[in-house]
């Protein structure tokens, strides 16, 4: 998995009579049986994003072993490049979309919603496929009214990164676990032209800050953005930044993004997920670095980056298409994820493999019983680019307050509505 996962995709959301009618036609599970379905030469198109060799690697992998199960299954990926989710959807209305595809946790829902996705409940109880087996913050992501369309193919969890040798130099020996430590070890490492922690303006990051302090921008359906326990934690998150002066924006140290700041050795400390430890490599191999768990406010939390496998309601080979997102998010498809230590593991009972393997990386696996989804329903984007431009007014001053800041947001998000 790669930064891919916080990429914010522009829907366009839509539903063609054309779809549903094709639809209605199709085969229901209990109309087939495993007998019938795989005994049959069969085609398979699994549709995925073009992210990295190394998640190609990890596909190609898996595929080639389900093979093996069932020779009688071909299946042909289909990397779509550009803007995938707007050229999934031209080939969903077109009867051209592949019969499994990777669906991000944010998108997800206007897909759920939409129509164009085969509900799998009535494959996993076929299959005896043992759900509870998946982190329940990931598989609810892909959850709709009742109806689960999507099973977690993997997952990234926030940490905090910080700089072994600098926490040394400061006479720091652990990292901080609540706020207060966070502010004042910052205040320690910030010198000679280096910040504490690099903090981005971006609620894929300050998000966990307000699930930490028992808030919420988006729940029960609701848009909650300007609750009074968020503006307290967005007050605490920026004033790092205006107020304590032990953080920045990666923007204004001159780099692209928290990893570049962090790789520069222009901030002690930065949140970030799995996909900072393959850039640190190739970007700074030398840089001693240490792995925690998000500093907690009044309780612990951070967020849960994921992906899974959703069917296409059009496929004409449903029973088999079911089997390969079953042995790709199961036990032995999983074992492929754990050997690349590219992202975690979806399924709880191969997390222990996972921390056998990396036990450096502990960290992200102990946040994902108190992760939270990244995702908002049926606001998504709008709700993201509203928080995101409240926090940016608040570093550039251009607003008073955190509370008068969201309840801006509050209010463009439910006009564009």
């Amino acid at each position: 998995m790669s930064r891919k996962f916080l990429s914010i995709f522009v829907l366009t959301v839509f539903v063609l009579a054309t779809i549903l009618a094709g639809c209605s036609s199709s085969k229901t599970p209990e109309s087939q049986t495993p007998t019938q379905e795989t005994s049959k030469p069969v085609t398979i198109k699994l549709g995925m994003w073009s992210s990295s060799p190394a998640e190609k690697k990890i596909v190609d992998d898996q595929i080639a072993k389900f093979k093996e199960k069932y020779p009688n299954i071909d299946v042909q990926i289909e990397t779509i490049v550009g803007d995938y989710m707007q050229k999934l959807q031209t080939e969903l209305a077109s009867n051209t979309a592949p019969d499994i595809f990777y669906l991000d946790s944010m998108p997800a829902p206007q897909l759920m919603s939409s129509g164009v996705l085969e509900p799998l409940d009535e494959y996993i109880k076929k299959y005896n496929v043992d759900v509870n087996d998946f982190e329940p913050a990931l598989l609810s992501a892909f959850q709709w009214e009742g109806k689960t369309y999507g099973l977690p193919k993997d997952y990234n969890t926030l940490v905090l990164f910080y700089n072994k040798d600098m926490f040394k130099e400061a006479g720091i020996n652990e990292p901080p676990k609540t706020w207060e430590e966070l502010r004042e070890t910052a205040k320690k490492l910030t010198k000679n032209g280096v910040k504490g922690i690099v903090l981005s303006a971006d609620l894929a990051r300050f998000d966990a800050f307000i699930n930490q302090n028992d808030g919420s921008v988006y729940k029960d359906g609701k848009v909650t953005l300007n609750l009074p326990q968020n503006a307290e934690a967005l007050d605490f998150y920026v004033g790092l930044i205006i107020r304590d002066k032990v953080a920045d924006t990666p923007q204004n140290m001159g780099e692209g993004w928290n990893g570049d700041a962090f790789a520069a050795k222009k901030a002690a400390m930065a949140i970030e997920g799995g996909w900072m430890i393959p850039f640190l490599k190739e970007k700074a191999p030398d840089l001693n670095y240490g792995i925690a768990e998000l500093p907690a406010g009044k309780k612990k939390s951070t967020m849960a980056f994921t992906v899974a496998y959703v069917m296409n309601k059009n496929s004409k080979h449903k029973d088999e298409a079911f089997k390969l997102i079953e042995f790709l998010t199961g036990k032995e498809g999983q074992q492929f994820v754990v050997d690349s230590g590219l992202a975690l593991p979806s399924r709880k009972s191969m997390e222990a493999n996972f921390k056998e393997k990396y036990p450096e990386r502990a960290p992200f696996i102990d946040g994902a019983s108190y992760a939270v989804p990244w995702q908002f329903g049926l606001y998504g984007t709008k709700l993201v680019d509203a928080a995101n431009k409240a926090c940016e007014a608040l570093i550039m001053k251009q607003i008073g307050s955190a509370q008068e800041a969201l309840d801006n947001a509050q209010k463009e998000v439910m006009q564009s509505k």
